[in-house]
């Protein structure tokens, strides 16, 4: 298991209550950052596309579901300058929100000033969510999404 990006300590809390043996298993992760630079952000655009061509299972977390749209505009839809208003330029198919939207909205928590503006249609293998499942999910109630992750991760 890869996790990449600045927030990895939580979601590495979280999949461990879910499955210990979750390291030893086939995926990647791209999870939050407050500090994205070009060159991260083109390394992970370079991993997510790798993972989506060799069919790994990849969890997408806030910033991690924005770089995953940008590749996916990049190599699928054919938006050769795809990229994200907070750091690029180009044609933004992320955009800044007109207030940060934080805390818990419908049960999920958030943190986040931009989301995406494109339809994506992710593969299988894919999950991305804009929340944050790592913070809500527990030992004794662990997220779904995270889950489900795990399970096609471990049947790898």
């Amino acid at each position: 298991m890869e996790i990449i990006s600045d927030f990895i300590t939580s979601v590495h809390k979280a999949l461990e209550e879910i499955d210990p043996n979750y390291e030893s298993y086939t995926g990647l992760v791209i999870a939050g950052t407050h500090a994205p630079t070009v060159e991260s952000v083109e390394q992970q655009i370079q991993k997510i596309k790798e993972a989506r061509e060799a069919g790994t299972p990849t969890l997408l977390i806030c910033h991690g579901q924005q770089v995953g749209a940008i590749e996916y505009a990049r190599n699928v839809k054919g938006i050769k300058d795809a990229t994200s208003e907070e750091y690029g330029t180009g044609t933004f198919v992320v955009k800044k929100r007109d207030a940060l939207k934080v805390g818990l909205h419908e049960g999920e928590s958030w943190w986040s000033y931009y989301e995406v503006v494109i339809d994506v249609e992710y593969p299988p293998h894919f999950f991305a969510t804009p929340s944050h499942p790592e913070y809500t999910s527990s030992i004794f109630s662990p997220h779904p999404l995270l889950v489900q992750f795990l399970t096609l991760c471990k049947n790898q």
